[in-house]
């Protein structure tokens, strides 16, 4: 019994880690880059980052931090089906330390991966991110919780 749940333990752990998929960016422009993400048929969701603003204020998210910045991206469905954006789950980091993703829908509009794409349609979409400091590269990590076959997108972008 207890080795059967060991191995699948191991099972559970080596697809995971074998289904993951990194890719880094180059540092000469930020507005080519696209970032795919699948749901139910191949490519689906296309995300564009447009723009980062950095803020150099300090911001506080359960801790203090540095800056933060805010990343405009144009989302577009290319699939058959509708996608729920909130579905999305997004994970910054800055390094090898976590960053917090926020929103903010008082004055600046930041609202994140919030609602629903038909297929064809695209939305302009803004999302914040803590910094540690504005020096180091962050790096995204998406995964859709509607995918079976749990896979994560992580782009790494640079700040300047």
């Amino acid at each position: 019994m207890k080795t059967k749940f060991l191995k699948s333990i191991a099972t559970v752990f080596f697809l995971l880690c074998s289904s993951t998929v990194a890719i880094c960016l180059e540092k000469e422009s930020i507005t080519e880059e696209q970032i795919w993400i699948s749901n139910m048929d191949n490519k689906a969701l296309h995300i564009k980052v447009t723009d980062i603003a950095v803020n150099n204020a300090s911001i506080e998210l359960d801790e203090v931090y540095n800056a933060s910045a805010i990343i405009t991206m144009n989302v577009k469905n290319k699939g058959l089906n509708d996608i729920e954006l909130a579905n999305l789950d997004v994970y910054p980091y800055q390094g090898t330390l976590a960053t917090k993703y926020f929103v903010s829908t008082y004055k600046d509009e930041i609202n994140g991966f919030i609602g629903n794409l038909k297929s064809g349609e695209s939305k302009t979409l803004k999302m914040g991110v803590t910094l540690h400091n504005t020096k180091d590269p962050i790096t995204l990590e998406f995964s859709d919780i509607e995918d079976i076959g749990n896979n994560a997108i992580v782009k790494t972008i640079n700040i300047k």
